[in-house]
């Protein structure tokens, strides 16, 4: 009666969790990838690169300023500044106008810098996407994993709660003896504790999912199975994860661009009009106008572009050396993980066997109890190597979707 009672009391707390609507891997994935604040922040970036793209396009457009001064230097008693240099004072009020000329190369190379930036988050953004996904995938598959120990549980105790009510009418009339009976209900209080031990693991693991995703919500929900496939397989060199030192290398070529636009020869024109004089009663006639040419171009410093050639050189040949030793290690890593597939297949199709042999024996002894012709706990030990078989299976095919997980992550 009380393993009844608290048989029920477990159903009924775990109805939460049966009556929740299911949640998908696709539901997480979809949370988690919207709540992240990383990928958000490499939104923000992008956007600051567009409104400082527009900003170098200002600069090159014409520069009109409004510029005045009024400027007094008094002589007293014959002291003061001399009033052939500063004429008594100064007074003006311009309107002038500035372009740039023959700048084309220099706005190139800027705008491609901030382009190559862009890329840099972007990629950043990608790489980010690719290891939230895989912890989320990871959490997701442990947490299913609870509940399938739950759910085992569940059918290992139902199973010997339906042995027991049919062997009780045998045990009151003496075929088996009453430690045979005791020896099948301490089985089912075990697969109880395991069902309360299974069901705490899957709560604690859920509310790690939800937090991993950015989810306040901690009601019970009951995991869909993960639908896993792995990735076709593609030429690494376009992985994101390499992809950053293929941008290093489009950046280096565009550092040397601009290295070489400040050696250019530069010039713009500009063009003034307004009030400039150093005497007021005759102010108004001196309004009027004025353009000019600014012209400048390197001829020697020293030889610095070439030592900023050789900085480069040297950032360019680490970024390769570091890129041969990651596709070196991806190539490993992915050899491995591929070698463990292929193991975990092999082993899932062994441990099907064994199961198939191990529901058979329990067939055969749940007939032989029937008659009376087999121990009840030959029944209880065939139950328990079904269901440890069952249980590897489980955990073998719970490792095979990880090590996919894996996988389609380097892919």
């Amino acid at each position: 009666m009380q393993i009844k009672i608290y048989s029920l009391f477990l159903l009924l707390c775990f109805g939460v969790v049966l009556s929740a609507q299911p949640s998908s891997l696709d539901d997480y994935l979809e949370a988690g990838l919207k709540n992240s604040p990383v990928l958000k922040d490499y939104q923000f970036q992008m956007s600051q690169n567009g409104i400082d793209s527009m900003r170098i396009k200002a600069t090159f457009k014409p520069q009109v300023n409004l510029n005045s001064q009024f400027y007094y230097a008094p002589t007293i008693k014959g002291y003061g500044y001399d009033i052939a240099v500063t004429n008594g004072g100064t007074y003006s009020a311009q309107l002038s106008v500035s372009q740039p000329l023959i700048m084309r190369k220099s706005k190139q190379a800027q705008l491609e810098d901030l382009n190559i930036q862009n890329r840099y988050a972007d990629n950043a953004s990608k790489i980010t996407q690719l290891d939230l996904k895989k912890a989320i995938t990871s959490q997701y598959i442990s947490a299913y994993n609870d509940l399938i120990a739950v759910q085992s549980a569940e059918e290992v105790s139902t199973l010997l709660n339906t042995e027991k009510a049919l062997l009780r009418p045998l045990i009151e009339r003496g075929i088996y003896p009453q430690t045979d009976f005791l020896n099948l209900r301490m089985a089912v209080e075990k697969q109880l504790l395991n069902q309360r031990q299974a069901r705490r693991q899957y709560t604690t693991d859920l509310y790690s999912l939800n937090i991993l995703c950015g989810l306040s919500d901690t009601s019970f929900s009951l995991l869909k199975a993960p639908s896993i496939s792995l990735a076709p397989s593609f030429d690494l060199s376009h992985s994101v994860l390499l992809m950053q030192y293929h941008i290093d290398s489009l950046q280096f070529m565009n550092r040397r661009k601009i290295i070489d636009v400040g050696y250019l020869p530069k010039l713009s024109a500009f063009a003034d009009a307004g009030l400039l004089t150093s005497n007021v009663p005759i102010a108004y006639k001196n309004f009027g106008a004025g353009i000019g040419l600014n012209f400048s171009m390197p001829i020697y410093d020293g030889h610095q572009r070439k030592f900023e050639y050789s900085k480069l050189q040297l950032a360019a040949e680490i970024s390769h050396n570091y890129q041969i030793y990651y596709q070196s290690r991806y190539r490993q890593e992915i050899q491995q993980l591929e070698n463990r597939l292929q193991s975990a297949d092999e082993l899932i199709s062994d441990t099907q066997k064994q199961m198939e042999l191990a529901q058979g024996l329990i067939d055969i002894y749940k007939a032989q109890l029937e008659k009376g012709i087999a121990k009840i706990t030959d029944l209880v030990l065939a139950v328990n190597n079904y269901f440890s078989f069952k249980t590897s299976l489980q955990q073998m095919q719970m490792e095979r979707l990880q090590i996919i997980n894996e996988l389609n992550y380097f892919k």
